[in-house]
Order: C-alpha cells, then structure tokens, then sequence
C-alpha cells in the first residue's frame, strides 16, 4: 500500500499518512506482542516478611495504621499487599465490604480502582505499543484521532496525553451538562479547547487520559478492555482484573462505592465510580478498571523486573525505565509518563521513606500504588473510602502513613548495612 492511491479519492489525500500509518501497525500488535486469551492463576511467591526485610514489629506497624483509619472511619475496610521482587512480604484485608455487610475483606477482594485504571491498564498498554514500535510518543495525537485536531489542538503529541501537559481541561462533569451517551462524551473532548500551550505546565486531565485510551484502540483495532485483557491482564495472571460494563449486576467480592443520590440514585456496587467513565460504558483510559490487591502485587513485581512472575520477559528495563524516570527540568519533575512520581517538597501518598526514584499512582475511591526501585519494594492500599459518601477525606492521611510503615524497616535495614 502506498499513498499514491489516496490521490484518485478527492478530499481522502490529506489522510494518506494517517491511514497508512494506521495500517502498518495492527500487524506489529498481532505478531509482536506476546498476548494470551486465557488467564491463568499464576501461583504468586509465598509470603516472607524476613526475606524482605520486615520483622514482626514492622508488620504490627503497618496493621496499626490500617486498623486505627478504620476505627476512625476512613473506610470500612481495606485489601493490602507489601512486596519485593522475589516474594510477597505482606497481604491481608482488615474490615469489612461496608459498614452494613459484615462479609470480611481480603487480598482477594475486588475494588474499583479509579484511577490507578491509567497507569494499570492505559499507560502499560502505551508501554506495550511503544515496545512494539506502534506507537510514536513524539507524534501528534492527530495522526491517530484526526477528529482530535478541531479548536486548535493540532500540536498536542502524545507524551503531551501521557504527561498531562495537553492543555486540556482536567474535567468536566458531562453527567450534569446533559451527555449522556458515549458517542456526546468523545465528541465533545474532541471538539474542545485547550486551557495552554502543550508542554508548557502541568495540569491533570482526565480528558487527556479519555483520549489516550482512544489512541490506543485506533493502534490496537480493538476496545481498550479487550487490548488490555489479553496482553496485560491474562499473561499476567491477573484473572480477578477487569473492566466491568455499566450494566453488569454481579457484585458478589466487590466491596461497594458511594450511595450516588445525585445521578444514578443508588449504592453504586459492582460497576465504575466515576460517572463520566459510567456513561463511556464502563471502560475509559482515566478510570473503570476493578481489580484485587492480589493481582496488582503481580503487576508491581513486573514492574520492578520487567517480567512476569514466572520470569517470562514482558516489558524491557529501558522501556519501563523510559516510562517511570524523573524528567530534567522545572516545572514538571513529578510526572513521568503516565505515572506520578514522588513529591520532593510538601505532601505526598509516598510517604517519608519512599524514594526520589519511587513511581505511583492513586485513585479517586481510595486506592493507590507505589513501587520503590531503590528500595526494591511495592506498597498497595486498596480501600473504599467514597462509601457511602466522597465527602470522606481521611484517605489523605491514612496513605502516607501507610506507606511510611512500609518504607521505615526498608531505609533502617539500608543505613545499618
């Protein structure tokens, strides 16, 4: 195929360099990468708190800070899981699904990510394609989306999605602004203008996120849940991790959300949190991923080594590197690509002890992910706390606490050898 037979369609020439990019890159998602339409449980390492570093004390520490937020009402329970390379050090649920529902929480309980949905599913499936050579991070994102281009967006690239340095608002509440239906949601996003000049500052934006998963399905030519289920989700073993449709009624291990008196006026249980991912179906590159703490130790562990826990290579070190670094410059130094970083000054859900070097992400309903190169660990805080309502902001402290409990054995083993 080659551009010269663009030239016999009027108007269809100037989408040449779109459409053949385009074409080039499915067979590179089909032959190169390792997918797998089946998950299998990959047996994950035996829990060893002293191989990794932590004594009973130090897990008595981490369960102080759990139990007193729960006691204190932060959330009604919580699902954590503390590891290294080599082995689980730590997993254990505390509380309960509700303050109403007396079933326990496990580290095999499923909860609604929020966003860590772009860092888990969005930005590992740009890894992916990026690997792959599918996907230029320099490009425009218009030469994928060229619907994308309308009220002067043309120069936004697609670091620029991944940075959240697109200039793109970083919300608006289509529920309440009368969108309500998919094809609204992306039409507006694609119709709308930029707040600045990309690359200039940072600015968090869901929307940026909402179109980068459209990215990734134009490369892909398939819905983001199938692409991230089968090249994510199944050849890592991660079998309880998954987008659910907006209409799925099945909650039985899934601890519940807000009681939503404003807009879908009910308990939200078992389908997404947020409501602009709600109306795009239930899958959306900023949030509707449900997953167990379990499952994400499987996905923290290839993070930190590049393969999957049964050592089969899945991401190169450069390109994990690539993703996760500290940028030079100022202005932008606690953004890598797609995952947050470590806040040098003032507060972080890092905590104390965690690295400059450490990689991360939260979500909305209470959740949140960080991994340590440095200090080879991985801390993960899977809670609820929008139930029954979001005006709870306990979370706030309840996660660097958390994760200070996790990295305080670590850099004290550290500064003694």
């Amino acid at each position: 195929m080659n551009g010269q037979i663009f030239n016999t369609i009027p108007g269809v020439w100037r989408l040449a360099p779109v459409l053949l990019l385009l074409a080039s890159c499915q067979p590179l998602v089909t032959e190169r990468l390792q997918g797998s339409d089946v998950c299998v449980e990959n047996v994950q390492q035996d829990n060893d708190p002293a191989l990794a570093g932590f004594a009973e004390q130090d897990l008595a520490r981490i369960d102080s800070v759990i139990l007193t937020a729960i006691a204190d009402s932060a959330f009604p329970g919580a699902s954590v899981s503390i590891g290294t390379p080599t082995t689980v050090a730590y997993s254990r649920g505390y509380g309960t699904l509700s303050y109403s529902d007396p079933d326990s929480v496990h580290e095999t309980t499923v909860y609604d990510l929020a966003s860590m949905t772009k860092v888990v599913a969005t930005t590992t499936s740009a890894m992916l394609l990026y690997e792959a050579g599918a996907l230029d991070l320099d490009a425009r994102v218009t030469e994928y989306l060229p619907e994308f281009g309308e009220s002067g967006k043309d120069d936004v690239r697609v670091i620029h999605l991944l940075t959240h340095t697109s200039g793109l608002i970083p919300f608006r509440p289509y529920h309440l602004l009368g969108l309500h239906e998919r094809s609204e949601i992306l039409g507006a996003i694609m119709s709308d203008s930029l707040q600045f000049e990309p690359g200039t500052r940072v600015s968090y934006s869901d929307l940026g996120m909402i179109t980068m998963g459209r990215v990734i399905e134009e490369i892909a030519g398939m819905t983001l849940d199938s692409f991230s289920t089968r090249y994510i989700f199944n050849p890592l073993g991660m079998c309880s991790t998954a987008f659910r449709s907006s209409n799925q009624v099945d909650v039985e291990n899934i601890a519940p959300t807000e009681v939503d008196t404003l807009f879908r006026k009910s308990l939200v249980h078992g389908v997404v949190h947020d409501e602009t991912a709600y109306i795009l179906g239930g899958t959306a590159g900023h949030a509707g991923l449900f997953a167990t703490a379990a499952d994400l130790s499987k996905f923290a562990t290839m993070m930190l080594t590049g393969n999957t826990i049964d050592g089969k290579p899945f991401l190169a070190r450069e390109t994990i590197s690539r993703f996760t670094s500290r940028p030079a410059g100022p202005g932008q130094q606690e953004r890598a690509i797609g995952w947050d970083l470590r806040s040098l000054e003032g507060y972080t859900s890092a905590g104390e002890y965690f690295s400059r070097d450490s990689f991360g992400h939260t979500g909305y309903t209470g959740t949140s992910i960080w991994i340590d190169p440095e200090l080879d660990v991985y801390a993960i805080l899977l809670t609820n706390r929008v139930h029954p309502t979001r005006a709870n902001r306990k979370i706030s402290a309840v996660r660097p606490a958390f994760a200070s409990a996790v990295g305080l054995p670590l850099v004290s083993k550290n500064r003694s050898n």
